[in-house]
Protein backbone atom coordinates (compact mmCIF):
# COMPACT_ATOMS: atom_id res chain seq x y z
CA UNK A 1 0.00 0.00 0.00
CA UNK A 2 3.10 2.26 0.74
CA UNK A 3 5.73 3.62 -1.43
CA UNK A 4 9.07 2.78 -0.30
CA UNK A 5 11.93 4.70 -0.13
CA UNK A 6 13.56 3.05 -2.36
CA UNK A 7 10.15 3.95 -4.95
CA UNK A 8 10.42 7.39 -3.79
CA UNK A 9 14.23 7.58 -4.93
CA UNK A 10 14.21 6.32 -8.07
CA UNK A 11 11.15 8.72 -8.73
CA UNK A 12 13.36 11.42 -7.71
CA UNK A 13 16.25 10.27 -9.39
CA UNK A 14 14.17 11.34 -12.44
CA UNK A 15 12.97 14.85 -10.89
CA UNK A 16 15.14 15.98 -8.02
CA UNK A 17 13.39 19.14 -7.08
CA UNK A 18 11.58 18.09 -4.02
CA UNK A 19 9.45 20.92 -2.31
CA UNK A 20 6.94 21.20 0.54
CA UNK A 21 5.52 24.78 -0.57
CA UNK A 22 3.31 25.72 -3.72
CA UNK A 23 4.21 28.88 -3.62
CA UNK A 24 7.68 27.88 -5.20
CA UNK A 25 8.37 28.67 -8.98
CA UNK A 26 9.03 25.13 -10.30
CA UNK A 27 8.08 22.56 -12.81
CA UNK A 28 8.16 19.01 -12.51
CA UNK A 29 9.26 18.57 -8.78
CA UNK A 30 7.87 16.41 -6.27
CA UNK A 31 5.69 18.25 -3.72
CA UNK A 32 5.74 16.28 -0.18
CA UNK A 33 2.28 17.27 1.87
CA UNK A 34 4.15 18.17 5.29
CA UNK A 35 2.77 20.06 8.14
CA UNK A 36 0.63 20.15 11.16
CA UNK A 37 -1.52 17.05 11.45
CA UNK A 38 -5.21 16.55 11.93
CA UNK A 39 -6.99 13.82 14.45
CA UNK A 40 -6.63 11.23 11.94
CA UNK A 41 -2.87 11.73 11.13
CA UNK A 42 -3.32 13.66 8.06
CA UNK A 43 -0.98 16.44 7.02
CA UNK A 44 -2.46 19.79 6.76
CA UNK A 45 0.05 19.85 2.92
CA UNK A 46 -2.22 17.46 1.67
CA UNK A 47 -4.90 19.80 1.04
CA UNK A 48 -1.95 21.36 -1.97
CA UNK A 49 -1.27 18.14 -3.51
CA UNK A 50 -3.95 18.31 -6.31
CA UNK A 51 -2.77 22.00 -7.00
CA UNK A 52 0.72 21.44 -7.59
CA UNK A 53 -0.39 18.80 -9.84
CA UNK A 54 -2.42 20.45 -11.69
CA UNK A 55 -0.42 23.79 -12.34
CA UNK A 56 2.63 21.74 -13.43
CA UNK A 57 4.56 22.17 -10.10
CA UNK A 58 4.93 18.65 -9.72
CA UNK A 59 4.93 15.76 -11.30
CA UNK A 60 4.03 13.45 -8.07
CA UNK A 61 3.25 14.64 -4.88
CA UNK A 62 4.16 12.54 -2.27
CA UNK A 63 1.08 12.81 0.53
CA UNK A 64 0.02 10.80 3.82
CA UNK A 65 -4.01 11.13 3.32
CA UNK A 66 -5.53 7.81 2.32
CA UNK A 67 -8.73 9.31 1.68
CA UNK A 68 -6.88 11.45 -1.12
CA UNK A 69 -5.12 8.51 -2.50
CA UNK A 70 -8.81 6.56 -2.78
CA UNK A 71 -10.09 9.97 -4.90
CA UNK A 72 -7.39 9.03 -7.22
CA UNK A 73 -6.74 5.86 -7.01
CA UNK A 74 -6.11 5.22 -10.78
CA UNK A 75 -3.80 8.75 -10.62
CA UNK A 76 -0.22 6.96 -10.39
CA UNK A 77 1.26 10.57 -9.47
CA UNK A 78 -0.48 10.47 -5.63
CA UNK A 79 2.25 8.46 -3.26
CA UNK A 80 0.84 7.17 -0.16
CA UNK A 81 3.29 7.13 2.76
CA UNK A 82 2.68 7.17 6.44
CA UNK A 83 4.10 10.05 7.70
CA UNK A 84 5.67 12.78 4.88
CA UNK A 85 7.90 14.16 7.03
CA UNK A 86 9.41 11.35 7.87
CA UNK A 87 9.53 10.56 4.35
CA UNK A 88 10.99 13.83 3.16
CA UNK A 89 13.84 12.58 5.92
CA UNK A 90 14.38 8.89 4.90
CA UNK A 91 14.45 10.04 1.31
CA UNK A 92 17.36 12.97 1.89
CA UNK A 93 18.83 10.43 4.36
CA UNK A 94 19.05 7.97 1.68
CA UNK A 95 20.49 10.64 -0.90
CA UNK A 96 23.19 11.40 1.34
CA UNK A 97 24.86 7.90 0.80
CA UNK A 98 25.33 8.37 -2.74
CA UNK A 99 27.42 12.05 -2.29
CA UNK A 100 30.88 11.85 -1.63
CA UNK A 101 32.07 15.33 -1.68
CA UNK A 102 32.99 15.79 1.75
CA UNK A 103 30.32 18.00 4.16
CA UNK A 104 30.93 20.49 6.69
CA UNK A 105 28.17 20.89 9.72
CA UNK A 106 27.65 24.44 11.32
CA UNK A 107 25.86 24.15 14.47
CA UNK A 108 25.91 26.77 17.43
CA UNK A 109 24.05 29.74 19.30
CA UNK A 110 24.95 32.52 17.22
CA UNK A 111 26.46 33.51 13.55
CA UNK A 112 26.03 30.41 12.03
CA UNK A 113 24.25 31.78 8.87
CA UNK A 114 27.23 34.33 8.50
CA UNK A 115 29.47 31.64 9.27
CA UNK A 116 28.04 29.52 6.27
CA UNK A 117 28.54 32.32 3.70
CA UNK A 118 31.92 33.30 4.51
CA UNK A 119 33.13 30.02 4.55
CA UNK A 120 30.74 29.17 0.96
CA UNK A 121 32.56 32.15 -0.66
CA UNK A 122 36.28 31.10 0.58
CA UNK A 123 35.92 27.81 -0.51
CA UNK A 124 33.93 28.60 -3.90
CA UNK A 125 37.43 30.38 -5.23
CA UNK A 126 38.77 26.33 -5.10
CA UNK A 127 35.60 24.35 -5.43
CA UNK A 128 32.47 23.80 -6.79
CA UNK A 129 30.58 24.63 -2.77
CA UNK A 130 26.92 24.28 -1.98
CA UNK A 131 25.50 25.95 0.61
CA UNK A 132 22.48 26.04 2.78
CA UNK A 133 20.39 28.22 0.96
CA UNK A 134 18.66 31.08 3.30
CA UNK A 135 17.64 29.58 6.74
CA UNK A 136 16.81 26.07 5.38
CA UNK A 137 18.15 24.43 9.00
CA UNK A 138 15.81 22.54 10.85
CA UNK A 139 14.03 19.20 10.15
CA UNK A 140 12.29 20.05 6.77
CA UNK A 141 15.00 22.77 5.72
CA UNK A 142 18.11 20.00 6.40
CA UNK A 143 16.39 17.22 4.24
CA UNK A 144 15.49 19.70 1.50
CA UNK A 145 18.92 21.43 1.14
CA UNK A 146 20.29 17.42 1.01
CA UNK A 147 18.17 16.65 -1.68
CA UNK A 148 19.42 19.81 -3.60
CA UNK A 149 22.53 18.36 -3.82
CA UNK A 150 23.96 16.83 -6.82
CA UNK A 151 27.39 15.03 -7.06
CA UNK A 152 28.91 17.64 -9.17
CA UNK A 153 29.82 19.70 -6.06
CA UNK A 154 33.06 19.23 -4.52
CA UNK A 155 32.43 20.43 -1.00
CA UNK A 156 29.02 20.93 0.91
CA UNK A 157 28.51 23.36 3.68
CA UNK A 158 25.26 22.62 5.73
CA UNK A 159 23.61 24.76 8.26
CA UNK A 160 22.01 22.76 11.60
CA UNK A 161 19.56 25.06 13.36
CA UNK A 162 17.62 23.63 16.84
CA UNK A 163 15.81 24.84 19.55
CA UNK A 164 15.13 22.20 21.75
CA UNK A 165 17.31 19.08 22.91
CA UNK A 166 18.03 16.20 20.28
CA UNK A 167 17.08 18.28 17.70
CA UNK A 168 21.54 19.04 16.38
CA UNK A 169 21.96 15.39 16.97
CA UNK A 170 18.67 14.18 14.82
CA UNK A 171 19.48 16.48 12.16
CA UNK A 172 24.05 16.24 12.46
CA UNK A 173 22.87 12.12 12.04
CA UNK A 174 21.09 12.99 9.03
CA UNK A 175 23.58 15.11 7.41
CA UNK A 176 26.66 12.68 8.45
CA UNK A 177 29.02 15.03 8.25
CA UNK A 178 32.58 14.46 7.71
CA UNK A 179 33.52 17.61 9.49
CA UNK A 180 31.55 19.70 12.14
CA UNK A 181 32.07 23.12 13.46
CA UNK A 182 29.91 24.90 16.41
CA UNK A 183 30.47 28.46 16.39
CA UNK A 184 29.92 29.37 20.12
CA UNK A 185 27.03 28.70 22.78
CA UNK A 186 25.06 31.82 23.66
CA UNK A 187 21.73 32.00 25.32
CA UNK A 188 19.45 31.67 22.32
CA UNK A 189 16.26 29.90 22.43
CA UNK A 190 16.48 30.51 25.94
CA UNK A 191 13.14 29.36 26.82
CA UNK A 192 12.72 26.56 24.87
CA UNK A 193 16.21 24.74 26.35
CA UNK A 194 15.03 25.95 29.80
CA UNK A 195 18.53 26.49 31.09
CA UNK A 196 22.26 27.93 29.26
CA UNK A 197 23.47 24.30 30.73
CA UNK A 198 20.77 22.73 28.33
CA UNK A 199 21.91 24.85 26.06
CA UNK A 200 25.26 23.54 25.94
CA UNK A 201 24.14 20.58 25.61
CA UNK A 202 22.26 20.78 22.61
CA UNK A 203 25.66 22.23 21.02
CA UNK A 204 27.59 19.48 21.75
CA UNK A 205 25.52 17.24 20.36
CA UNK A 206 26.96 17.79 17.11
CA UNK A 207 30.59 16.71 18.72
CA UNK A 208 28.92 13.73 19.88
CA UNK A 209 27.72 12.37 16.52
CA UNK A 210 31.26 13.28 15.15
CA UNK A 211 32.56 11.22 18.31
CA UNK A 212 30.37 7.88 17.60
CA UNK A 213 30.83 8.19 13.75
CA UNK A 214 34.94 8.50 13.92
CA UNK A 215 34.67 12.31 11.98
CA UNK A 216 36.30 15.51 12.40
CA UNK A 217 36.05 18.93 14.18
CA UNK A 218 36.88 22.43 13.28
CA UNK A 219 37.38 24.10 16.72
CA UNK A 220 38.51 27.74 17.37
CA UNK A 221 41.09 27.32 20.51
CA UNK A 222 39.75 31.03 21.79
CA UNK A 223 36.84 29.44 23.30
CA UNK A 224 37.96 27.68 25.88
CA UNK A 225 34.66 26.06 26.19
CA UNK A 226 34.59 24.72 22.71
CA UNK A 227 38.03 23.02 23.47
CA UNK A 228 36.36 20.89 26.33
CA UNK A 229 33.15 20.39 24.61
CA UNK A 230 34.95 18.79 21.82
CA UNK A 231 37.80 16.56 23.79
CA UNK A 232 35.69 13.18 23.19
CA UNK A 233 36.52 13.90 19.11
CA UNK A 234 38.86 11.94 18.30
CA UNK A 235 40.47 14.16 15.52
CA UNK A 236 40.35 18.25 16.05
CA UNK A 237 41.56 21.15 13.42
CA UNK A 238 42.19 23.46 16.25
CA UNK A 239 43.40 27.00 14.97
CA UNK A 240 43.17 30.02 17.37
CA UNK A 241 45.23 31.02 20.56
CA UNK A 242 48.62 29.06 20.38
CA UNK A 243 47.90 27.56 16.88
CA UNK A 244 49.83 27.43 13.94
CA UNK A 245 46.54 29.57 12.77
CA UNK A 246 45.52 32.11 14.49
CA UNK A 247 43.68 35.87 13.66
CA UNK A 248 44.63 39.16 15.77
CA UNK A 249 42.63 42.15 16.11
CA UNK A 250 44.01 45.07 13.91
CA UNK A 251 41.32 47.41 13.79
CA UNK A 252 37.35 47.51 14.75
CA UNK A 253 34.39 48.68 14.29
CA UNK A 254 34.68 47.14 11.02
CA UNK A 255 37.13 44.27 11.88
CA UNK A 256 40.01 44.38 10.29
CA UNK A 257 42.85 41.58 11.67
CA UNK A 258 46.29 39.95 10.79
CA UNK A 259 45.88 35.95 10.02
CA UNK A 260 48.73 34.38 11.05
CA UNK A 261 49.27 30.78 8.50
CA UNK A 262 52.00 28.52 9.61
CA UNK A 263 54.27 30.20 6.50
CA UNK A 264 52.93 33.87 5.81
CA UNK A 265 51.04 36.39 7.44
CA UNK A 266 48.10 38.72 6.10
CA UNK A 267 46.06 41.17 6.86
CA UNK A 268 42.68 41.07 5.89
CA UNK A 269 39.86 43.87 6.12
CA UNK A 270 36.32 42.78 6.39
CA UNK A 271 33.01 44.13 6.40
CA UNK A 272 31.71 42.93 9.33
CA UNK A 273 30.77 45.44 12.37
CA UNK A 274 32.03 44.40 15.60
CA UNK A 275 35.29 42.67 17.31
CA UNK A 276 32.91 40.25 18.36
CA UNK A 277 32.72 38.52 14.43
CA UNK A 278 36.87 37.90 14.31
CA UNK A 279 36.46 34.30 15.73
CA UNK A 280 33.76 34.13 12.99
CA UNK A 281 36.27 35.21 10.72
CA UNK A 282 38.86 32.94 11.76
CA UNK A 283 36.68 29.75 11.13
CA UNK A 284 36.26 31.02 7.66
CA UNK A 285 39.91 31.50 7.02
CA UNK A 286 41.21 28.53 8.93
CA UNK A 287 38.66 25.98 7.31
CA UNK A 288 40.10 27.85 3.85
CA UNK A 289 43.38 26.76 4.74
CA UNK A 290 42.71 22.79 5.78
CA UNK A 291 41.10 22.61 2.35
CA UNK A 292 44.23 24.51 0.28
CA UNK A 293 43.07 27.64 -0.50
CA UNK A 294 45.92 29.96 -1.07
CA UNK A 295 45.94 33.30 1.69
CA UNK A 296 45.34 35.44 -1.56
CA UNK A 297 41.98 33.85 -2.39
CA UNK A 298 41.16 34.00 1.53
CA UNK A 299 41.65 37.93 1.76
CA UNK A 300 40.06 38.86 -1.29
CA UNK A 301 36.68 36.30 -0.46
CA UNK A 302 37.26 37.49 3.11
CA UNK A 303 37.13 41.75 1.82
CA UNK A 304 34.48 40.36 -0.93
CA UNK A 305 31.77 39.34 1.57
CA UNK A 306 29.01 42.22 2.03
CA UNK A 307 26.71 41.36 4.97
CA UNK A 308 22.86 41.10 4.01
CA UNK A 309 19.67 40.02 5.08
CA UNK A 310 19.82 41.98 8.22
CA UNK A 311 22.50 40.79 9.61
CA UNK A 312 25.02 43.36 10.29
CA UNK A 313 23.40 44.71 7.14
CA UNK A 314 24.72 49.03 6.49
CA UNK A 315 22.25 51.11 4.39
CA UNK A 316 22.08 54.84 4.06
CA UNK A 317 18.98 56.00 5.42
CA UNK A 318 17.54 59.76 5.32
CA UNK A 319 21.27 60.83 5.48
CA UNK A 320 21.77 58.89 8.44
CA UNK A 321 24.18 55.32 8.42
CA UNK A 322 21.95 52.24 9.52
CA UNK A 323 23.38 48.90 11.12
CA UNK A 324 20.47 46.82 10.78
CA UNK A 325 21.02 43.54 12.98
CA UNK A 326 17.59 42.42 12.99
CA UNK A 327 17.19 39.31 11.94
CA UNK A 328 17.71 37.43 15.37
CA UNK A 329 18.49 38.80 19.17
CA UNK A 330 19.00 36.92 21.94
CA UNK A 331 20.73 38.16 25.49
CA UNK A 332 24.30 36.73 24.15
CA UNK A 333 24.71 38.75 21.30
CA UNK A 334 22.79 41.84 22.49
CA UNK A 335 25.44 41.98 24.75
CA UNK A 336 28.18 41.55 22.43
CA UNK A 337 26.17 43.88 20.53
CA UNK A 338 25.90 46.78 22.92
CA UNK A 339 29.51 46.34 24.07
CA UNK A 340 30.82 47.29 20.76
CA UNK A 341 28.92 50.72 19.98
CA UNK A 342 29.43 51.47 23.95
CA UNK A 343 33.28 50.85 23.18
CA UNK A 344 34.05 54.91 22.21
CA UNK A 345 35.64 53.89 18.52
CA UNK A 346 32.31 55.47 16.92
CA UNK A 347 32.83 58.89 16.84
CA UNK A 348 29.73 60.32 14.89
CA UNK A 349 25.93 60.87 17.05
CA UNK A 350 24.20 57.64 17.85
CA UNK A 351 20.64 56.49 18.18
CA UNK A 352 19.91 53.06 19.30
CA UNK A 353 16.65 50.85 18.78
CA UNK A 354 16.77 48.22 20.14
CA UNK A 355 13.48 45.13 19.53
CA UNK A 356 12.41 42.60 22.24
CA UNK A 357 14.14 39.45 22.47
CA UNK A 358 11.41 36.57 22.09
CA UNK A 359 11.73 33.17 22.89
CA UNK A 360 13.15 33.72 26.23
CA UNK A 361 10.51 32.00 28.66
CA UNK A 362 10.33 32.34 32.29
CA UNK A 363 14.05 34.26 31.51
CA UNK A 364 12.38 37.23 29.63
CA UNK A 365 11.97 39.29 32.24
CA UNK A 366 15.67 38.88 33.69
CA UNK A 367 16.87 39.24 30.05
CA UNK A 368 15.39 42.30 29.62
CA UNK A 369 16.13 44.02 32.78
CA UNK A 370 19.39 42.84 32.55
CA UNK A 371 19.92 44.65 28.79
CA UNK A 372 18.03 47.98 30.10
CA UNK A 373 20.32 48.59 32.78
CA UNK A 374 23.87 47.83 30.51
CA UNK A 375 22.94 50.53 28.50
CA UNK A 376 24.71 53.94 28.85
CA UNK A 377 22.06 55.91 28.00
CA UNK A 378 24.99 59.22 27.79
CA UNK A 379 26.15 57.62 24.63
CA UNK A 380 23.43 57.90 22.73
CA UNK A 381 21.38 61.36 21.50
CA UNK A 382 18.45 58.59 21.35
CA UNK A 383 17.13 55.35 22.63
CA UNK A 384 14.19 53.30 21.20
CA UNK A 385 12.79 49.78 22.99
CA UNK A 386 10.44 48.83 20.87
CA UNK A 387 8.20 45.17 22.06
CA UNK A 388 5.82 44.28 25.14
CA UNK A 389 8.53 42.52 26.77
CA UNK A 390 9.93 46.00 27.96
CA UNK A 391 7.03 46.74 29.66
CA UNK A 392 7.61 44.60 32.43
CA UNK A 393 10.94 45.96 33.45
CA UNK A 394 11.95 48.88 35.24
CA UNK A 395 12.74 51.60 32.57
CA UNK A 396 15.35 54.06 33.83
CA UNK A 397 14.33 57.87 33.85
CA UNK A 398 16.14 59.51 31.37
CA UNK A 399 15.38 62.09 28.82
CA UNK A 400 16.40 60.38 25.53
CA UNK A 401 14.79 57.20 26.23
CA UNK A 402 11.14 56.02 24.52
CA UNK A 403 9.21 52.93 24.70
CA UNK A 404 6.42 51.70 21.81
CA UNK A 405 4.69 48.90 21.93
CA UNK A 406 5.12 48.26 18.18
CA UNK A 407 7.28 48.55 15.39
CA UNK A 408 4.98 50.77 13.77
CA UNK A 409 4.53 53.43 16.58
CA UNK A 410 8.67 53.27 16.47
CA UNK A 411 8.51 53.73 12.88
CA UNK A 412 6.23 57.60 12.90
CA UNK A 413 8.61 58.83 16.09
CA UNK A 414 11.61 58.11 14.40
CA UNK A 415 10.64 59.51 11.32
CA UNK A 416 8.76 62.64 12.88
CA UNK A 417 12.54 63.11 15.01
CA UNK A 418 14.39 63.59 11.17
CA UNK A 419 17.70 62.70 12.52
CA UNK A 420 20.46 63.86 10.11
CA UNK A 421 23.77 62.58 10.21
CA UNK A 422 23.34 59.87 12.84
CA UNK A 423 24.71 56.22 13.28
CA UNK A 424 21.78 54.37 14.08
CA UNK A 425 21.92 50.65 15.43
CA UNK A 426 18.97 48.32 14.86
CA UNK A 427 19.02 45.02 16.88
CA UNK A 428 16.17 42.55 17.96
CA UNK A 429 14.03 39.24 16.69
CA UNK A 430 12.95 38.41 13.84
CA UNK A 431 9.60 39.18 15.46
CA UNK A 432 10.03 42.40 15.58
CA UNK A 433 10.59 43.18 12.04
CA UNK A 434 12.34 46.61 13.03
CA UNK A 435 13.73 47.33 9.44
CA UNK A 436 10.33 48.24 8.48
CA UNK A 437 11.30 51.28 10.47
CA UNK A 438 13.64 52.22 7.12
CA UNK A 439 11.75 51.68 4.06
Amino acid sequence: MYNTIEQLYAIYQHHPQVFIDTRKQLQQGIFVAVGEKDAQGVHRGNQFAEKALQSGQAAYAIINDARLKEKHLEDDRYLLVEDGEQALQQLAKHHRKQLSAPIVAIAGSNGKTTTKELLQGVLSTKYKTFATQGNLNNHLGVPLSILSIDKSYELIILEVGANHLGETYFLTDLIRPDYGLVTNCGKDHLGEYGSVANIIKANKELYDVLALQGKKAFVCANDPQLVEMSAAVDTCIFYGRNQEVSATLTHSPFVAFELQLPTEKTTIQSNLFGKFWLDTLLNAAAIGHYFGVAAPAIKQAIEQYMPAALRSQLMEWHNNRVLLDCYNANPSSMTAFLEEIQSGTIERSKVLVLGEMLELGKYSKLEHQSLVDNIDYTTFEAVYFVGASFEEVILPKVDNLRHFATTHQAQLAIEAANYQAQYIFVKGSRGNKLELIFE
